[in-house]
C-alpha cells in the first residue's frame, strides 16, 4: 500500500469521522475554517514559535493517527480504495448505492466504529501538543487562520519549524 492511498485513506476517514487529521502540511486541518472579518496579524515571535513547535508535535501525532487507521482497515480486511468508495458514499448519504458485499459492508462499518472510538484520545493528544508550551487552543486558531491567508506568515512558520 503506497503513501498516496494511506493518506487518502487517512483524508477520506477524517472527513468522514471528524478525526484530527493533518492533510499535505502540519496544520492544515486542525484549526476550524477561517472566519468572516479581520484576523489578527500581528503575533509576537515567540507565539509563532510556539505555533511552530506545536505543529512539529503535530506531524507525530498525525502519522500515529494514519497508522492506527490503516491498521484497521488491515485488521478489518477492507482495502483503502473500497473503503473510500463506502465513505464518500456515506458522505453522500448514498451507501444504498453503493456495490459491495455484505461482507464489506460489515468491515466498512466496523472499521468506523473503531476509527470514531479513535477520535477522543487523537483531540486530547492535538490539544496537549498545543498547549504544551503555553499556546492555548484559541491563540493557534488565531495563528492558524492568519498563516492561512498569509503566504509571507507561511514562510515564516516554516523556517521556524525547519529549525527545529
Amino acid at each position: 500500500m503506497n503513501f498516496v492511498n494511506k493518506l487518502k485513506a487517512t483524508v477520506v476517514a477524517a472527513l468522514l469521522l471528524g478525526t484530527p487529521t493533518l492533510g499535505s502540511s502540519a496544520m492544515a486541518q486542525v484549526a476550524p475554517p477561517a472566519q468572516q472579518g479581520q484576523v489578527q496579524q500581528n503575533f509576537s515571535d515567540a507565539e509563532l514559535q510556539q505555533f511552530a513547535d506545536a505543529n512539529n508535535r503535530l506531524m507525530g501525532i498525525q502519522q500515529k493517527g494514519e497508522q492506527a487507521m490503516m491498521n484497521i482497515l488491515q485488521e478489518e480486511k477492507i482495502s483503502v480504495d473500497k473503503f473510500n468508495e463506502l465513505a464518500q458514499a456515506h458522505q453522500q448519504q448514498k451507501l444504498n448505492e453503493v456495490q459491495a458485499t455484505p461482507e464489506e459492508m460489515a468491515a466498512f462499518n466496523k472499521a468506523a466504529q473503531r476509527m470514531i472510538e479513535l477520535q477522543p484520545t487523537m483531540q486530547k493528544e492535538v490539544e496537549a501538543a498545543i498547549q504544551k508550551d503555553g499556546l492555548s487552543m484559541q491563540k493557534y486558531e488565531q495563528i492558524m487562520m492568519a498563516y492561512r491567508q498569509d503566504p509571507a506568515l507561511q514562510q515564516r512558520v516554516a523556517e521556524m519549524m525547519q529549525q527545529e
